[in-house]
């Protein structure tokens, strides 16, 4: 894991083109890079959270590079991340341990976000990240009913 080694304006430049910002002004997306020690790089292989974690409740934000996400004690994969998408955030949001671990795929970069991060950004910024979240989790909630009901059938 590597942090302040990564260019500013390489991480706005991913930034603009990600759905996940596409609400943010330019002010905004530099506030989130004004945290450089929140933009981390991990390796090829490297664990980013870990199933059953509990130390650590941030959640991370993918702005390049793909990470897999397993679970069990056979590491079966069970999805795929891309650039824009975010991950950890049932752990942020009710401070419970971790339900899956995601390693990096390929070198990859991610935004960390964590409580404090959260409180020094202004109120904009945080109501676009939790609007981002609830969309999200709400689209996810719409899959899982789509499948209980083809499983239903």
């Amino acid at each position: 894991m590597e942090t302040n080694t990564i260019d500013k304006s390489f991480v706005i430049g991913i930034m603009n083109r990600l759905e996940f910002f596409k609400n943010f002004t330019a002010e905004e997306k530099e506030s989130l890079v004004h945290f450089y020690q929140h933009i981390v790089a991990f390796q090829p292989g490297e664990i980013i959270i870990r199933d059953g974690d509990r130390d650590d409740t941030s959640f991370f934000i993918l702005l390049s590079g793909e990470a897999v996400v397993t679970k069990g004690k056979q590491c079966r994969p069970i999805a795929r991340l891309a650039p824009g998408d975010f991950f950890g955030e049932i752990s942020f949001l009710t401070k419970t341990p971790r339900t899956a671990t995601i390693s990096a795929e390929m070198e990859l970069i991610v935004i960390k976000v964590d409580e404090i991060m959260i409180r020094e950004l202004g109120p904009p910024v945080r109501e676009k990240i939790k609007d981002n979240i609830i969309a999200k989790l709400v689209e996810r909630l719409r899959r899982m009913n789509e499948m209980v009901e083809q499983l239903s059938i």
